[in-house]
């Protein structure tokens, strides 16, 4: 995590392996905020994908692999997935199964890939039915996180993301939540960029402790799902259009905080404070969901 992460980049990959080439996965969206960064200067070869979840499905898969041979990829290349979630989701699965495996690193552009999508290893495409079923677990060589990128992005971006942050409040950080519910409007305003790399901090390490004590999801990691259940759901109903993935997910926190409630796991005054917050956070497109139907 460095705010000039992009000059450290070659010292990066050549101290990860000897690699022939270098191919960044990208989306046209984001060459067009960062045309000018140093990363598209050392003449890497750029593949673009779909914008959004559309970059998320095989075909997209295919059209990736087909540039990939095209331009000489081998296993001795390596992958840069460069964006948000659906880009990093899309490299990883990519890196996995090319040559049954080459190696990746991911940097993220995106509050919601910084703390969530780009750690892990979990990747995935989706079909017309769900969401991510289609994937494998595979690290990453290494994730590089400039904060600053954040200034690019609006803010119901920076709201999206903010629902993985408070996710990890709400299943293992009860200080983290509270200071998110105390100082929610200066932290989407990115009022200081050093506070929210300290909570993008925290929440990278929350997710590696989940991940080393159960990297393949049939214990611990399983926690991190929280919201995610009927979140993912609401996104595969809207084709995932018209909702990004964070919106979903606090459908889905509420959803699941009021099934906790009704099974008596979740007191009426945590429901309360958890609904009251969450439903006071700037929705868009989807405003007549009822997620106790």
């Amino acid at each position: 995590i460095d705010k000039d992460i992009e000059r450290s980049l070659q010292n990066i990959i050549k101290n990860i392996g000897d690699y022939n080439k270098v191919f960044i996965i990208t989306q046209q969206s984001i060459i067009n905020i960062y045309s000018s960064n140093e990363l598209f200067s050392y003449g890497y070869h750029i593949i673009i994908a779909d914008e959004y979840e559309l970059a998320k499905t095989m075909g997209e898969t295919e059209k990736i692999i087909d540039q990939l041979i095209n331009n000489g990829c081998t296993r001795d290349s390596i992958l840069i997935g460069f964006g948000g979630g659906s880009v990093t989701d899309l490299t990883g699965f990519v890196a996995s199964i090319f040559m049954r495996g080459i190696d990746h690193i991911f940097i993220p552009t995106t509050l919601l890939g910084m703390v969530d999508a780009s750690i892990g290893g979990k990747t995935g495409v989706n079909t017309s039915k769900a969401k991510n079923v289609i994937g494998t677990i595979n690290q990453p060589k290494a994730v590089c996180i400039n904060p600053l990128y954040l200034k690019t992005l609006s803010k119901k971006d920076i709201i999206n993301g903010c629902a993985e942050i408070i996710k990890y409040g709400l299943i293992c950080n009860a200080s983290l939540y509270k200071k998110i519910v105390l100082e929610f409007d200066n932290l989407i305003q990115l009022e200081n960029i050093d506070v929210i790399e300290s909570i993008i901090v925290i929440c990278c390490q929350h997710k590696i402790n989940f991940i080393i004590k159960d990297e393949f999801d049939t214990n611990d990691r399983m926690k991190l799902n929280f919201g995610h259940t009927v979140g993912h759901a609401i996104e595969s109903y809207f084709k995932y259009k018209n909702i990004l993935h964070g919106e979903a997910v606090y459908y889905g926190m509420i959803a699941a905080s009021y099934l906790s409630n009704k099974k008596g796991y979740l007191s009426d005054n945590d429901f309360n404070k958890i609904n009251n917050f969450i439903t006071k956070i700037p929705k868009y497109n989807i405003e007549n969901i009822n997620v106790y139907q």
